[in-house]
């Protein structure tokens, strides 16, 4: 598959306030850059797949090297307190170490696929703080059961002989997270399967809408936001590295969401940093 080196840039980047963490009477989420997400449910918090510090080396570089095409809206060492951290699979904008390592601070509980397991033993975490998650197999943080869902994202398929084998079944997920405000669903990095295409009860859709053939693509995010009709759709996985040559890293919001149905009440395209109220829509 050719890459595509242009670059769509994220609207600009908001600070994250201190507040965002504190008890609210609502359920708001906020763009991290990326695939994360910070969501703050009643005063649960949670990250999704959080990527958010940078390299020693250079305030413009996020630790996986990229340099960040727009700034984070928060990083990992100013979170002040966190109840869980999700992580879809182990790829390094998911998983990254040194953001697990910090935040580690926050007395987080820990989730994530096997692969994710064993890599948080390795950074030294307790393993009481260590939740291994399957697809199906639901638990609660505060007022918010999590569901772990499906995913098929076997981009090692593209270098067999250097990675030995494609994420399997077990080894990557999405989440659906039922909160007191509505459902939302982030279905991870994953080819589109059937079962997506059938779940029903999403008030809130994270959509990735990256280019590459191991994720939705531009046709399969169309094609899974106009077959759920979900009110809300949020893109991401676009935007925040500098990586013309990867693909999963690029993608544009705007040209998926001018395939969408009845898109002007229900795409919206955030900020790094900006807060979308579960329920309410943008706040």
């Amino acid at each position: 598959m050719a890459c595509d080196r242009s670059q769509a840039v994220a609207p600009p980047t908001k600070a994250i306030p201190p507040e965002a963490f504190e008890v609210s009477a609502e359920t708001a989420l906020w763009w991290l850059t990326n695939a994360g997400f910070l969501i703050n449910s009643r005063g649960t918090t949670l990250m999704l797949d959080p990527a958010i510090s940078l390299s020693p080396d250079s305030p413009e570089t996020h630790e996986t090297g990229h340099r960040l095409l727009v700034p984070l809206p928060i990083e990992a060492s100013q979170v002040p307190r966190l109840d869980a951290v999700l992580y879809t699979h182990t790829d390094e904008d998911h998983f990254a170490p040194e953001t697990a390592r910090r935040l580690a601070r926050t007395g987080a509980v820990f989730a994530g696929p096997p692969p994710v397991a064993r890599e948080l033993s390795k950074l030294g975490l307790a393993s009481d703080r260590i939740k291994v998650v399957r697809a199906g197999e639901s638990f609660q943080a505060g007022p918010v059961e999590i569901v772990p869902t499906r995913a098929d994202h076997p981009w090692q398929l593209r270098d067999p002989d250097r990675f030995g084998r494609p994420f399997g079944p077990e080894d990557c997920c999405g989440y659906l997270l039922r909160t007191p405000d509505g459902v939302i669903w982030c279905p991870g990095d994953t080819r589109l399967m059937a079962e997506h295409l059938g779940m029903r009860g999403v008030d809130v859709l994270l959509l990735d809408v990256s280019r590459s053939e191991y994720h939705l693509g531009q046709e399969g995010a169309v094609r899974l936001a106009n077959t759920l009709a979900a009110p809300h759709i949020i893109p991401y996985h676009y935007g925040s590295y500098d990586a013309p040559d990867h693909p999963a890293h690029n993608g544009d919001a705007m040209e998926v969401g001018a395939q969408v149905h009845e898109a002007g009440p229900r795409f919206h395209v955030l900020g790094p940093g900006d807060r979308f109220v579960v329920g309410a829509g943008a706040g």
